[in-house]
């Protein structure tokens, strides 16, 4: 079956359309998951996140475009384990500020968009394999050994590649006029 025919059958409120995406990105919603919150959480807290990712495709089936069904469930399972260590008061890996944008304000969800998109387009332009090592790493909460056995490279070159490709978003950044207003950069 289709991504398009099981969105257009999970909006009807079909739950065997739900069981089949469960079952067909379950496993990849846990992976997203046990990586960004195991260690410090258990294994039932992997499970209590993708309950949750599954329930919120649920209630808000309509606000998935089609052929990105994906990408969704991976940008909600990201920012749903996140809230479960922020919920726990654990910290998020200091590496990750670099993609993670606090704006304080309501009026400033314009610029939050605006960097967020920034941040993409630059992790877009970063050439192979740098490009597939910051997605993996950020975006897949992948650790460097396991990339490095994923594709095949040493541990230390994933890291020094990963240092280079925040460098690279920095500058993309600053070229752009953000970042670094109090000089602490």
């Amino acid at each position: 079956m289709t991504e398009a025919v099981l969105l257009a059958r999970l909006r009807k409120g079909d739950s065997r359309a739900l069981n089949t995406i469960m079952a067909r990105y379950g496993p990849y919603v846990q992976t997203i998951a046990a990586n960004i919150t195991i260690p410090p959480l258990r294994a039932e807290d992997v499970e209590e996140v993708a309950a949750d990712v599954f329930l919120a495709l649920w209630n808000n089936a309509d606000a998935v475009e089609e052929g990105k069904l994906k990408a969704w469930l991976a940008a909600v399972t990201r920012n749903t384990a996140k809230n479960k260590l922020r919920a726990h008061r654990l910290a998020l890996p200091l590496e990750d500020d670099y993609l993670i944008f606090n704006v304080p304000d309501a009026e400033d969800a314009l610029l939050e968009q605006e960097l967020q998109r920034l941040a993409r387009e630059a992790v877009a332009l970063l050439p192979e394999p740098e490009h597939s090592i910051f997605v993996r790493h950020y975006f897949l909460y992948q650790k460097t050994a396991e990339i490095a056995a994923a594709m095949n490279l040493n541990a230390s070159t994933v890291r020094s590649k990963l240092m280079r490709g925040r460098e690279r978003l920095k500058e993309y950044l600053l070229e752009r006029g953000y970042g670094c207003e109090d000089g602490a950069c």
